[in-house]
């Protein structure tokens, strides 16, 4: 017996329900897909196989999506299968955008999360009788008015972070550039449903996301080389355990990457980014398809190059069986982490330094590209090594050397190594740090 009440979740000719006694108690604490089964004329369910409804809701959303007899979309007022966006509801669009494209990406958890902040406005739309609740069908959501409401409700609403308890613990204003972050994925999502087959609605957004120079606020905090040799001499001091947070600053250095690049960074061959002997690092792992975000091959300068040979001798030494997942630069007992952010804000406060926004990892790689360009190397050559410049079909066959920026990294380096002797070398590696600013060393600022 099932309980007469307005489903949790339904899609088309499913809904998602608990197994009820006659009392209308659950059976069981998994959720259920039921549906009706013209030829045995009768309720039909299968269980979900969990407890949580965000999961089951997905289970049921698989189900929906592989039934040949189900149409694109469903009329819920006369139950007669339809494929327009009047009928196609916003939310069905967003769980099947979730489903056959957003959760088999690289960036799945981004997606979810910007997603998730347009289901958040469509609940509290739902909630105050707004004109946005959860009847939005993708029609509605494809005009002008649904955005300027979500971008109002945005803006007021701050983001927070929760612990395991799901408490908040912490929040900050929310920026323009992250509503218009979740303006850009509803948007996929609509044009992800007009370009299925067969389209589930004809009908695609007219608004497009605020341009990133429109909403960003630029970021002003830089440091100097000075900072940076006391950070690198924090993270190098000796039986603090701080080995992770020591490679991604050296790292950092030597490629002036984006934090999850420096992370990424590799020496197992299977990755094909580099291998002993090599003049160049690939930040972009093989298999791993580019992103806006171009991430470039860079040429090694010596610290780096000692810093791989070390970990890739490391990594040799394993037996082959315990090779995988191993081989990366940044590790914390070697195996790869995804940021350093505890570190980071660990050592900020050790070093009494300010935190915030413009103090997190980035820091280091707008630090130095300032410092780079003030000390005059080419413009291409920062573009390039940076990856801010996407090269030409010349460039896919012709890797750049970026000799201005190899040598001026070279100089920082030096007087990074006066001010912090020793900090540049890997404890494990049982050499001393080499290149020309070994020895003869001077101070440029």
């Amino acid at each position: 017996m099932q309980s007469d009440a307005t489903p949790v979740y339904r899609r088309g000719k499913y809904w998602l329900d608990k197994l009820r006694r006659a009392d209308g108690t659950a059976r069981s604490p998994r959720w259920y897909v039921f549906w009706y089964d013209p030829g045995s004329r009768r309720e039909a369910s299968v269980s979900t196989g969990t407890g949580n409804v965000d999961d089951a809701k997905r289970v049921l959303d698989r189900r929906y999506l592989s039934d040949a007899d189900e149409a694109p979309a469903y009329c819920y007022a006369c139950g007669q299968p339809l494929a327009s966006a009047q009928a196609y509801l916003l939310t069905d669009a967003i769980a099947d955008y979730r489903i056959e494209h957003g959760d088999l990406k690289a960036s799945a958890v981004s997606i979810q999360a910007r997603l998730k902040h347009v289901l958040d406005f469509i609940e509290a739309q739902e909630e105050r009788g707004g004109a946005f609740g959860f009847e939005t069908s993708c029609a509605v959501a494809c005009g002008t008015p649904f955005i300027t409401a979500f971008r109002a409700w945005s803006k007021t609403e701050p983001v927070t972070w929760k612990n395991k308890a799901g408490e908040v613990t912490a929040s900050r204003p929310r920026a323009a550039a992250t509503t218009e972050e979740s303006v850009l994925q509803v948007a996929a999502a609509l044009n992800h449903a007009a370009d299925a087959n067969p389209p589930r609605s004809e009908q695609r957004p007219i608004y497009k996301p605020l341009p990133r120079k429109q909403v960003s606020r630029p970021r002003k905090v830089r440091v100097d080389v000075p900072v940076l040799a006391d950070m690198l001499a924090y993270a190098a001091e000796v039986d603090k355990k701080r080995a992770s947070l020591h490679a991604f600053i050296v790292a950092s250095l030597c490629t002036i990457g984006r934090p999850d690049s420096v992370v990424d960074i590799s020496v197992a061959p299977e990755r094909e980014q580099w291998y002993p002997g090599s003049t160049s690092l690939d930040l972009n792992p093989f298999g791993r398809a580019q992103t806006n975000k171009h991430r470039p091959i860079v040429p090694v300068v010596p610290v780096l190059g000692e810093w791989l040979a070390a970990e890739y001798a490391d990594y040799q030494r394993l037996d082959p069986s315990a090779r995988k997942g191993a081989g990366f630069l940044v590790n914390y007992y070697g195996r790869g982490v995804l940021d350093v952010d505890r570190a980071w804000s660990t050592m900020l406060a050790g070093l009494k330094l300010p935190t915030g926004r413009e103090w997190k990892p980035y820091l280091l790689r707008h630090s130095l590209a300032t410092i780079l360009r003030n000390r005059g190397v080419a413009k291409w050559d920062l573009q390039g090594f940076m990856g801010h410049e996407v090269g030409s079909t010349t460039e896919v066959y012709a890797i750049g050397r970026f000799d201005t920026v190899a040598t001026a990294l070279n100089d920082i380096l030096g007087e990074v190594e006066l001010r912090a002797p020793g900090a540049l070398r890997r404890n494990r590696a049982e050499v001393a740090v080499s290149g020309h600013f070994v020895g003869d060393q001077k101070m440029t600022g």
